[in-house]
């Protein structure tokens, strides 16, 4: 029976693992924010993670598709969000941890509405 038991604790810790690796923020420069002038072009209310996808413009009109990891539902909602915090065609402000890669990917950190109101991450 013994042994049973000892065979099974290093599969679990592989699970565990493994699961926990996903909620590294590795990739993103944590370090430093950045603040980015945004058009809302989709909120996806899901979990593991809430997804937000904008658009920001350049000085010269290009714009750049982005994609904004956020909190899961429990947590946002918690925070005061709901799912029709953001809708497609809101201009916000986006404080966000970017990807390291430079690829048009961030963590967020807060949303500040057109109103001035902010949507924090969580219960920060």
């Amino acid at each position: 029976m013994k042994t049973k038991w000892l065979s099974l604790v290093p599969g679990l810790l592989l699970v565990c693992g493994a699961s926990l690796a996903h909620h590294g923020n590795a990739s993103f420069d944590t370090e430093h924010s950045v603040t980015l002038k945004a058009t809302i072009t989709s909120f996806v209310w899901t979990n593991p993670h809430s997804q937000i996808y904008f658009d920001v413009k350049d000085e010269k009109g290009r714009v750049t598709h982005w994609s904004c990891e956020a909190a899961q539902p429990a947590l946002l909602h918690r925070a005061g969000w709901t799912r029709n915090s953001l809708k497609p065609g809101d201009h916000v402000t986006i404080v966000a941890h970017v990807a390291k890669s430079g690829a048009p990917v961030a963590y967020l950190q807060k949303i500040i509405l057109a109103d001035g109101e902010e949507l924090k991450l969580g219960a920060l």
